[in-house]
């Protein structure tokens, strides 16, 4: 009995050997394989950017002060020429004390003029001056009378009576929209708009109609895009419906940041009525370019690629259940799969490489 048992052992024994042997030294390769398919692969860019109005507008103060009142408040909607707040002017002693000087020096001036140019058309009926003579004295007395009447305007405006010099202390809009900021609180200073100064900003107004898009694209990409290019929209604040829209101005020149070289590009969007409300001034949205596209190709998973070097190959399994590597020629990708140009087939079963742990 004890023999039996030791020739059963040594049977099972050499059967397993024989199993693992021939599992070690067979030709054949049962590995995990896959195919390739047949799909429609594009090519795109997504740009980051935000929602900005075509056309915003900043109002100005023609004149020194204190802003007294506004009259509109952020998100309401104004017309061209709708009153938006009215400024007070801030009086200076010591300028009220030169104006009222330089007024009596210029209204001087002025009647001496008038009186010389009276007496001298007197005489010029009389023929007794020169035609020039009394043109040159003409001229004169208008320039002197320009220099009185624009004292006395600032003066009056410096009183307060800002429509007798011409000048109001209401500001109203210059274009119709939405009002988006009022950068000066009530009580706040205002500085005129003048030759060399740009002047404070009363209200920024937008026409919230027509919203466009800017984004930004690094210089390695920046030569994929053209001017009439379609663009598809997501935005965070409709992330369930896309807008369209198309390339309108590629910037002609960059700037740097954190070392790379950067262009502006601006895309209109097209929003239908019914979505305007969910879309404001500011919100941040992708925007897709698609750059190339393919139909019904042969494409692979790039997760199943292998890399020598600047090739890509696969392993390909042969009739004989070995398997050869085979190198391919590939097109565009989608970021997930890619044009097999030559070297496949979705017929051929392609090795799946297995991830060591």
């Amino acid at each position: 009995m004890k023999v039996l048992k030791i020739i059963i052992i040594l049977l099972l024994l050499g059967s397993i050997g024989f199993v693992t042997y021939r599992k070690i030294n067979s030709n054949e390769d049962y590995s995990k394989t896959v195919h390739a398919q047949i799909r429609d692969i594009e090519e795109t860019l997504t740009i980051s950017g935000v929602v900005q109005p075509m056309k915003e507008i900043e109002i100005k103060s023609p004149i020194s002060g204190v802003l007294e009142k506004l009259s509109v408040q952020v998100g309401d909607e104004v017309r061209m020429g709708q009153d938006l707040a009215r400024v007070q002017y801030v009086k200076d002693p010591m300028e009220y004390k030169n104006l009222m000087k330089n007024l009596k020096v210029a209204k001087t001036r002025y009647d001496n003029a008038l009186q010389k140019f009276q007496g001298t058309s007197d005489l010029r009926d009389k023929r007794l001056v020169s035609a020039l003579e009394y043109e040159n004295e003409k001229d004169e007395l208008s320039i002197l009378r320009a220099e009185y009447e624009a004292v006395k305007s600032e003066l009056n405006m410096l009183r307060g009576r800002y429509l007798n010099a011409g000048v109001s202390n209401v500001i109203a809009s210059t274009a119709t929209g939405t009002i988006l900021e009022l950068p000066i609180k009530e009580g706040g200073s205002v500085m005129a708009r003048g030759t060399w100064n740009e002047g404070s900003t009363i209200a920024k107004v937008a026409d919230l109609s027509s919203l466009e898009f800017k984004g930004e694209v690094v210089e390695a990409d920046i030569y994929k895009l053209k001017v009439g290019m379609p663009v598809t929209f997501m935005f965070n604040a409709a992330s369930d419906v896309k807008f369209k829209g198309a390339i309108t101005l590629i910037a002609p020149m960059g700037f740097v940041r954190d070392g790379i070289a950067r262009f502006q590009v601006t895309a209109n969007i097209n929003i239908p009525t019914k979505f305007r409300q969910y879309l404001k001034a500011g919100c941040t949205a992708n925007a897709t370019v698609v750059l190339n596209r393919v139909n019904k190709v042969v494409a692979l998973d790039e997760k199943y690629f292998q890399f020598s070097d600047d090739t890509v190959f696969v392993e390909v399994r042969k009739t004989n259940g070995t398997y050869e590597k085979r190198y391919l020629a590939t097109g565009i990708s989608d970021g997930v799969y890619t044009e097999i140009k030559k070297g496949l087939s979705i017929k051929d079963y392609i090795k799946v490489k297995e991830d060591k742990k």
